[in-house]
């Protein structure tokens, strides 16, 4: 049984498995209550801390940390997001208690360059802990490394075939060391993208007045090359501890649309690249009876991007440049008046800039875009405070508030100065009536942040044309409230429900704007107040009970479901780019007899909808898509990871409804779909720990 819902013209469905998945957490916490003791103690009960211990992994023998996380049960883990700031950034992973002081460099790669073997233990915090900045986060894993002395150098390689004979192979040479109470690392990395939706198929455009389709041969491609350099040094200081860290970065990525038919071939290619050097300074440490904590942060990067599409009759060409810069001072103070309270109290600032040109050429002729050439600066401001209670055995109170003062100016095509004020409060409530048990309800007002990009005209050839720029943009407000059930069983397993709601105002999505020389583009803008539901269940279930010895079933099943007035029509729609269902399965078994671990992962594609004033775009992965890989440890030291990527390919569909003008007047006039099957992909990885 299918539930359906259809947004001008376009399907969407929602499978009904929903109800399922939810009945199915509840006959597993049924279970797990019954097989765990009825009457759990009163030091679990008060235990909002699960540790494991690295010999908890043992069985997988994990080369990194980033590998353990993987098998942590009922945890799922969140990157963080590349927003300007350092607030609300972060991920839901410390190391050694401490969010690292780095936004170029990113989590995930953080956690792979720590070898499994310099890990001690890893936590996981559900609900907060006394002395602990949660970040925003209701559970978070906390990565703690061993103290004693070591040197490690890690080096990798790693290599990606494709059936049609390309490769794209990358390595890293990794260093660590410990003495005493420091800490020394660096890496160097040759760095590999590619786009893995790329392949052979069709490009049709359909009129719909007369029913006559046009087909031309597709083809994409999709890769890039780069390099990355990475330091960092944590030394005692001041009876605390300092850490600098630098990072740079060099991605450069290059793709390709090339559409044939008799007397009708088009070709469109984009080359865009980035650079960014980022520095860290961090000291934390006692002051007098309080913790204080001071970090900054420096980043400065640049952006390109050369678009271009060329066929009989038409050359297009796009091209925009940007510098950028993030400076970032802040300052944390925690406070424990008795034991089983935490304040917590501090200030941030930040200066941020984006210098951006652009231009767009048709056919010869420079073609004016709103806001094609913009400096975009931003003056922010921030104090927050907090207060943890543990209250008793069973209840834990966190309250506080964020209060945010920006001022945003731009220059160039446009001159504006706007003045934003948000105050952002919080409550977590926890409850924990028994070791195995928690339940969280959370209230919070997030706020969104502006992409500086949007402020400047860019282009997209092979999809939706060109964008302009909106100096008009201000950001989206969520109102959210979300309520937590989570259950231990089995000792590695866990399910965890989520339900959330949110009020969302100043949705931002695309607006019209108008062109000095009349024409009409679309923007990214603010088109009203809408509404978000969501569910999810996360499940981990160990296997050995089942029959499958050292068998392991981790599950992400999210839905969500939005609702906006379409700004052109007037009707209920979705937020565009949101995709409705996330659902991840990922099978593992240990062999410590063979010295290997095999796994299956399955993801169940996605769907996103867009929608502009003269347009509807539709963007599909059809599944499946499966992963299958096999890891293999001969010796110490020694790692082999062998991968099958989409070994049954699937099909990449984009759909464009192109309307004759603003599509609550006018009929829909051409269907425009690319459909490509991409291909399967041979991963293999080499690594070589060096003690």
């Amino acid at each position: 049984m299918l539930i359906v819902r259809r947004f001008q013209g376009i399907s969407l469905q929602v499978p009904s498995l929903v109800r399922g998945l939810v009945r199915a957490a509840c006959l597993v916490l049924c279970a797990a209550t019954a097989a765990v003791a009825p009457n759990a103690s009163a030091q679990d009960a008060q235990n909002s801390v699960l540790t494991y211990p690295a010999s908890f992994f043992a069985d997988q023998r994990p080369n990194t940390a980033y590998d353990m996380i993987g098998r942590l049960p009922g945890f799922t883990f969140n990157d963080g997001t590349s927003a300007r700031g350092f607030a609300g950034t972060a991920g839901n992973v410390l190391i050694d208690g401490e969010r690292p002081t780095s936004k170029s460099d990113d989590l995930q790669s953080i956690l792979q360059r720590i070898p499994a073997g310099d890990v001690d233990h890893i936590d996981i915090i559900r609900g907060g802990a006394q002395g602990i900045d949660m970040h925003g986060q209701t559970v978070i894993a906390n990565v703690v490394r061993k103290k004693t002395d070591s040197t490690r150098i890690v080096a990798e390689f790693d290599d990606n075939f494709f059936p049609d004979g390309e490769t794209v192979p990358y390595g890293s040479v990794q260093y660590t060391r410990h003495t005493r109470s420091s800490t020394y690392e660096a890496s160097l990395s040759r760095t590999a993208n590619f786009d893995d939706s790329v392949g052979n198929g069709f490009h049709d455009i359909t009129d719909v007045a007369t029913g006559t389709v046009a087909r031309q041969q597709a083809h994409t491609s999709g890769r890039g090359a780069g390099a990355s350099a990475t330091g960092a040094a944590t030394v005692p200081l001041w009876d605390g501890q300092f850490k600098a860290n630098l990072a740079l970065q060099d991605s450069p990525f290059f793709s390709t649309n090339s559409y044939t038919a008799p007397g009708n071939d088009q070709t469109i290619k984009d080359k865009s690249g980035s650079t960014s050097a980022e520095l860290g300074l961090h000291w934390e440490g006692p002051l007098g009876g309080t913790h204080l904590e001071i970090l900054g942060l420096q980043r400065l990067g640049h952006q390109s991007d050369v678009n271009s599409l060329l066929s009989a009759g038409d050359n297009e060409i796009f091209e925009s440049h940007a510098n950028t810069g993030e400076s970032i001072v802040r300052a944390t103070l925690r406070y424990l008046p008795i034991d089983s309270l935490t304040l917590e109290g501090g200030a941030e600032g930040a200066f941020n800039f984006l210098d951006g040109t652009s231009s767009f050429i048709d056919n010869g002729v420079i073609v004016a875009v709103p806001n094609a050439n913009a400096r975009v600066t931003e003056k922010r401001g921030e104090a927050f405070f907090q207060a943890t209670w543990k209250a008793n055995a069973q209840w834990m109170f966190e309250l506080g508030a964020r209060s945010e003062y920006s001022i945003i100016a731009e220059t160039g095509d446009t001159d504006l100065t706007r003045h934003f004020f948000y105050p952002k409060p919080r409550a977590v409530v926890t409850w924990a009536p028994d070791g195995k048990t928690q339940v969280r309800f959370r209230y919070e007002r997030v706020l969104g942040q502006l992409d500086f990009n949007n402020f400047v005209a860019s282009s997209s050839l092979s999809a939706s044309g060109i964008n302009a720029g909106n100096a008009n943009l201000q950001p989206d407000q969520h109102a959210q409230y979300e309520l937590s059930l989570e259950r231990d069983f089995w000792d590695k397993g866990a399910v965890v429900l989520t339900l959330m709601h949110e009020n969302i105002k100043d949705v931002e999505d695309y607006v019209p704007v108008t062109g000095t020389g009349g024409a009409v583009f679309d923007a990214p803008g603010n088109i009203g107040n809408g509404r978000n539901d969501q569910i999810d269940l996360e499940l981990t279930l160990p296997l050995d009970r089942l029959g499958l010895e050292n068998g392991l079933l981790k599950a992400t099943n999210i839905f969500r479901l939005s609702k906006v007035p379409d700004p052109v029509t007037g009707q209920n729609r979705i937020i565009s780019g949101q995709r409705p269902q996330d659902i991840e399965w990922t099978l593992t078994q240990d062999l410590p007899a063979l010295n290997s671990s095999w796994g299956i992962f399955f993801f169940n594609a996605w769907s996103e909808h867009y929608y502009r004033l003269e347009q509807v775009r539709s963007r599909r992965v059809i599944p499946p898509y499966f992963q299958v890989w096999w890891d293999y440890k001969p010796r110490p030291g020694w790692s082999l990871h062998f991968e099958i990527t989409n070994p049954a390919p699937f099909v990449y569909d984009d759909r464009f409804y192109d309307y004759a003008g603003p599509r609550d007047t006018f009929p829909l006039q051409s269907i425009e779909e690319l459909s490509i099957k991409s291909q399967p992909r041979l991963y293999v990885q080499i690594r070589k720990t060096f003690d």
